[in-house]
C-alpha cells in the first residue's frame, strides 16, 4: 500500500469531552500528519463535514439523538467512500454486524490503557491510504481512456482471440482503415507476408502471457502501401492478475528511426508504476529500478544499479533463483514459472516480504535483458491467513453444535452442513458429500419425513424468496417426532444466503403433553363421585399419559385381604379376558402393594401376574396407589418406565388436595423459571451498563495518569495506579456476579486434578506453590468450576503471602482447597462469603462471594475452616463424582 505524507484530517464525534480530548491528544502524538477536530453530536459532525474536507471520521456508538450507525448511514448518502471507523465502548456481535451491514470501514472496541490509540491510529492510516489509493486508481483509469482516444500513437485493442476490437483515430490514420472495416479482423490483415512468422510468435507470447511486448515489422495499409511500424504491446490485468485486455500502441517509423522518444515514454511509465519494476542483464545484475523499489524494499534505486538481483531476496530464495537462472541461460528451458511466482523477498532492514513476481525477457540489438515486476502481497497473505483461520473456527463450530445446521449461498447451493443435521434427517454420507448440492433437492428429499411434505417444501421456498427470519417453527414428522426450525438470512461476499437450524424437540413436547394430561386428569378427579369413576379416570390416565394401552386398577378389599379389579381398559379384556383378583400368595402385585414401591419389569416371562407369556405384552408397571390399591399396566415392547410417572400413583391415591398441590407445584416451577429468565435479561442489561458507563471514565483516568507520569515523578502516581487496578477488579467481579448469578448451563465430567493445574497457570501466584492430590472426575460446568478454583487460589496468594503453599485434595463427597498462610479468624468465617468482604489491599471483596455463588449453582455446599498448618481451608461438599 502506498504510504502518504499528506496531512490526514480526522473528525472525531463523541459526546464525552474527556474521551474526545484524550483521543485527539494521543492520535496527534502517534502521527504528526494527523489533525483532529472533535464534535459532540451527529448534527455538529454533519455541519462540519458539509463545510470542511476531511479524510476520515472516527465516531462513538452511543451519541445523543442518533447512534453511530445512524450517523454512518447519513454520511454514506453523500460520501459513500469516506473512511468511517466506529470506535466504541458498546461492543457486541450485534453492533459489529449492524455496523458492517451499514458499510463501516472499520470497527474498534474501546479498551483500557493507552495502547488502543496506537491501534486506532494504524486503522485510520490504513483506511485513509486505501481510500486515496482507490481515488488515484479511478483517476488513472479515466486518464488511460483519454490517453487511448487522444494518443498521437495508433492504439489497437485486441480481444481474447487476438482479433481487432477497436482502433483510435491515430491508428485509422496510420493504416488507412476505419474501425468498422477492421473490427473482427485478425492481425494478418495488416501484416506483410514477410513478417507474418515473427508477428505470429509475438501474438503467441502475448496470448500465453510470456512476452512479446515490443516488435518492429512491416504493415500493409488499406491502399496496399507497405510501411514500417514500431509496436508496443501490453497485457492489462485486474487486481486478481486476470487478463482483461490486450493493447497495442504503434507508430509509423518508415521515415524516422529515432527510438529515443519511445524509450523515454517507457521510462516514464516504469517510473510511475506502483509495482517495483527492475531490469537485469544476463549476469543477473540490476540495470535499473523504478522508485517503487524504495517503498517496498527500502533501497534507493540508484544504489541498486550494479548489484545482483539476489540482494532483494532471502538467502534460501536467492540460492534457488541463482541456480534456476543459470540453468535457463544454459538450456533456454525454465525450471520455474516466472509468471506471478510467489517467493520471500527481503527488506533492506532484514524484514521478510512476501512477493508476487512476473519476469519477461527482451532481446535488443542481440543482447538479452530481463524485466521483473514485483508486487508486495503482505496484505493479501494476511487476508488469506485470516480467512483460513475463520473457516477453521466456523468448521469446528458447525461440528460441535448440538443442533442440525445448514448454510446455503445465493444460488441455493449447500455451503456447509454438519453431521447432526444429516443424522436428524436420516441422510446418508458425510457433510463433504452434500456440500455443493442443490438445496431445493435436499429440502424435497427431507420433506418425505414430514407429515405434510408439500407444505414443508412450499414454506421453505417462501422463506427463501421473502428473506423472512423465523424462530422455533414447529414441524411434525411421520414417525411421531417434532422438529423446530430457525431461518436467518445472512450476508455473503457474493450476495445473500440462508442459515437453517433444526432441533429435535420431541422429548420436550412429550413432557408438555404429559403435564397437560395430568392437569386435565386432576380437573376430572375434582368432579368424580365414586371410586369406580376415579378408577376409570386412572386407567385412562395410564393410557393417555404413560402411553400404555393395557392397564387396570385394583382396589384393596380389607375384609378379604385381596386386591380386587375395579376398572380396566378394553385392551386388557381383549388380551386376557377377565381381570384376576390378587391375593398374598406369591403375587408380584401383592408384594408391591405391601411394600409401597413401584416396580417396572422389562421381561414378564419369568413371573407373570396378569399378562401371560402367550400375550403380546412384554413389560409391566406395578404402581401403588397408597393404601387404596394398585395400578397394573402393560406394554407390547420392553421399555424402561419413567420414574417421574409415579406421580400418577400419588395423585390417584390421595385426596383431591394432594392432586391440586402437585399441579400447583408444577405451575410454580414454570412461573419461577419465567421470572428467572426475566431477571437474567435485567442482569445482562445491568452488566452492559456497568461495562460501558464505568469503564469509559476509568479508561480516561488511566490514560490521563499515563500522560501525567510522563510529565512528572510523584509517589502518588503508583497509588492511583493501584486504585485503578482495584476498580478494574471490582468491575470484572461485578460483571461475573451479574451475568452468571446462580445460572448453570451444561455439565460434564471434569478431571479435577488437570483443571486445578491449568487454573494455577492463569493466576498470578508469585513464588507460591501448588500441591494437588486428586485424580477423580467431578460432574460440573467446566468454566464455572475453573472460576471457583481461580478465585480461591487468588484469595490464598493475596492473604497468605507470595511463598504460600496451596493444596487441593479429595473429601468424602467433595474436595478441599487449603493453604499454610495466616488463615481466617473464627469471627470472620461467617462473613467471608458476603459481597464486599476483603482484608487484602486492592481486593474487590467479591471473589469469595462468587465462589459461594458458583457452589450454589451446582447444589454444592462450601464452608471455611482452618487447615492443619493454621491457614485457610475451603471444603466443597455435595459434589457428584463419575464412576471409575
Amino acid at each position: 500500500m502506498t504510504e502518504t505524507t499528506e496531512a490526514i484530517r480526522i473528525l472525531h464525534v463523541d459526546d464525552n469531552p474527556d474521551i474526545s480530548e484524550l483521543t485527539a491528544t494521543f492520535l496527534e502524538r502517534e502521527d504528526d500528519r494527523f489533525a483532529v477536530e472533535t464534535t459532540a453530536t451527529v448534527s455538529e459532525g454533519l455541519s462540519y463535514l458539509a463545510e470542511t474536507d476531511i479524510d476520515c471520521i472516527v465516531s462513538d456508538y452511543n451519541l445523543p439523538g442518533e447512534n453511530g450507525i445512524e450517523f454512518l448511514s447519513t454520511v454514506r448518502e453523500s460520501r459513500p467512500d469516506l473512511p468511517f471507523i466506529l470506535f466504541t465502548g458498546k461492543g457486541s456481535e450485534e453492533v459489529a454486524s449492524e455496523a458492517i451491514s451499514a458499510g463501516v470501514t472499520d470497527y474498534l472496541q474501546k479498551e483500557s490503557g493507552t495502547s488502543q490509540y496506537a491501534v486506532l491510529a494504524n486503522r485510520v492510516t490504513n483506511a485513509v491510504e486505501q481510500s486515496r489509493s482507490k481515488r488515484a486508481l479511478e483517476a488513472s483509469q479515466k486518464r488511460l481512456s483519454l490517453f487511448v482516444e487522444q494518443s498521437p500513437l495508433g492504439v489497437i485493442e485486441w480481444n481474447d482471440n487476438f482479433d481487432i476490437a477497436r482502433l483510435n483515430d491515430a491508428a485509422e490514420a496510420i493504416l488507412g482503415y476505419t474501425e468498422d472495416e477492421l473490427a473482427g479482423e485478425t492481425w494478418e490483415t495488416i501484416v506483410s507476408d514477410s513478417d507474418a512468422s515473427s508477428v505470429g510468435d509475438v501474438v503467441d507470447e502475448l496470448l500465453n502471457g510470456s512476452g512479446g511486448y515490443h516488435s518492429i515489422n512491416e504493415n500493409i495499409r488499406k491502399n496496399g502501401e507497405t510501411i514500417v511500424c514500431e509496436w508496443h504491446n501490453r497485457i492489462v490485468t485486474d487486481e486478481n492478475d486476470d487478463v482483461v485486455a490486450i493493447f497495442s500502441q504503434f507508430q509509423d517509423i518508415t521515415e524516422r528511426k529515432n527510438q529515443q522518444w519511445e524509450l523515454e515514454r517507457d521510462q516514464k511509465i516504469i517510473q510511475a508504476a506502483t509495482s517495483t519494476i527492475i531490469t537485469v542483464d544476463e549476469a543477473n545484475t540490476i540495470l535499473s529500478a523504478n522508485p517503487s523499489v524504495e517503498r517496498t524494499f527500502g533501497h534507493d534505486p540508484d544504489e541498486l544499479v550494479g548489484k545482483p538481483l539476489t540482494v532483494l531476496m532471502a538467502d534460501e530464495v536467492a540460492e534457488r533463483h541463482t541456480a534456476a537462472f543459470e540453468r535457463y541461460l544454459e538450456t533456454d528451458q525454465r525450471t520455474l514459472d516466472w509468471n506471478d511466482t510467489e517467493f520471500q523477498g527481503q527488506h533492506r532492514d532484514g524484514t521478510p516480504i512476501p512477493l508476487s513476481v512476473t519476469f519477461g525477457e527482451v532481446t535488443y540489438e542481440g543482447d538479452r535483458y530481463f524485466v521483473g515486476v514485483l508486487r508486495d502481497i503482505t496484505d493479501r497473505k494476511e487476508r488469506e491467513r485470516k480467512l483460513e483461520e475463520t473457516n477453521s473456527l466456523l468448521s469446528t463450530l458447525f461440528d460441535t453444535l448440538p443442533v442440525g445446521v445448514l448454510a446455503e449461498d445465493t444460488s441455493r447451493n449447500v455451503l456447509s452442513i454438519n453431521d447432526q443435521l444429516l443424522e436428524l434427517f436420516e441422510m446418508p454420507g458425510t457433510p463433504e458429500d452434500v456440500i455443493g448440492s442443490d438445496c431445493e433437492q435436499v429440502a424435497t428429499a427431507a420433506s418425505e419425513l414430514f407429515v405434510d411434505s408439500e407444505a414443508f417444501v412450499e414454506r421453505t421456498t417462501e422463506l427463501v424468496a421473502d428473506q423472512t427470519p423465523v424462530v422455533d417453527e414447529a414441524w411434525e414428522l411421520q414417525d411421531g417426532r417434532t422438529f423446530t426450525r430457525n431461518h436467518h438470512p445472512i450476508e455473503l461476499p457474493d450476495g445473500e444466503g440462508h442459515l437453517w437450524v433444526y432441533h429435535d424437540v420431541t422429548d420436550r413436547m412429550e413432557r408438555e403433553r404429559r403435564l397437560e394430561a395430568l392437569n386435565g386428569m386432576t380437573r376430572e378427579l375434582v368432579t368424580a363421585e365414586s371410586q369406580e369413576q376415579v378408577a376409570e379416570i386412572g386407567v385412562s390416565a395410564a393410557r393417555d399419559i404413560l402411553n400404555l394401552e393395557a392397564s387396570a386398577i385394583h382396589l384393596y378389599d380389607k375384609e378379604r385381604s385381596e386386591l380386587v379389579p375395579l376398572a380396566a381398559t378394553d385392551a386388557v379384556y381383549d388380551l386376557i379376558g377377565d381381570v384376576p383378583t390378587f391375593t398374598g400368595e406369591d403375587s408380584i402385585a401383592w408384594r408391591v402393594y405391601q411394600q409401597g414401591d413401584p416396580l417396572a419389569l422389562d421381561d414378564i416371562h419369568d413371573d407373570p401376574d396378569i399378562y401371560n407369556p402367550d400375550t403380546p405384552v412384554r413389560s409391566e408397571l406395578y404402581l401403588p396407589i397408597g393404601e387404596v390399591g394398585i395400578l397394573v399396566a402393560g406394554s407390547p415392547t420392553p421399555e424402561a418406565f419413567d420414574q417421574q410417572d409415579v406421580v400418577l400413583g400419588e395423585i390417584l391415591a390421595g385426596n383431591i388436595a394432594t392432586a391440586l398441590e402437585q399441579i400447583e407445584r408444577t405451575e410454580q416451577v414454570r412461573v419461577r423459571e419465567q421470572k428467572l429468565r426475566a431477571q437474567n435479561e435485567q442482569l445482562e442489561e445491568f452488566a452492559s451498563v456497568v461495562s460501558h458507563d464505568l469503564r469509559n471514565p476509568l479508561n480516561v483516568a488511566t490514560a490521563r495518569l499515563a500522560l501525567l507520569g510522563e510529565e512528572c515523578d510523584s509517589d502518588h502516581i503508583a497509588a492511583i495506579e493501584r486504585s485503578h487496578s482495584r476498580m478494574n477488579r471490582l468491575i470484572d467481579d461485578l460483571l461475573a456476579l451479574a451475568r452468571h448469578g446462580n445460572n448453570l448451563h451444561e455439565t460434564e465430567p471434569v478431571d479435577l486434578g488437570k483443571l486445578t493445574r491449568n487454573c494455577w497457570q492463569t493466576v498470578a501466584t508469585a513464588e507460591a506453590t501448588l500441591d494437588t492430590d486428586t485424580t477423580g472426575e467431578v460432574v460440573a460446568n467446566r468454566s464455572r468450576l475453573q472460576q471457583l478454583l481461580e478465585n480461591v487460589f487468588r484469595n490464598s496468594v493475596e492473604h497468605g503471602g507470595d511463598s504460600v503453599t496451596v493444596t487441593v485434595g479429595d473429601l468424602d463427597g467433595g474436595f478441599y482447597v487449603e493453604d499454610d498462610g495466616t488463615g481466617i479468624p473464627k469471627s470472620d468465617r461467617e462473613t467471608v462469603f458476603d459481597s464486599g468482604y476483603s482484608t487484602a489491599a486492592g481486593g474487590s471483596g467479591f471473589g469469595l462471594s462468587i465462589v459461594e455463588q458458583i457452589a450454589n449453582a451446582h447444589d454444592w455446599d462450601v464452608t471455611v475452616t482452618a487447615s492443619p498448618e493454621g491457614g485457610a481451608r475451603f471444603e466443597i461438599t455435595g459434589v457428584e463424582y463419575t464412576e471409575t
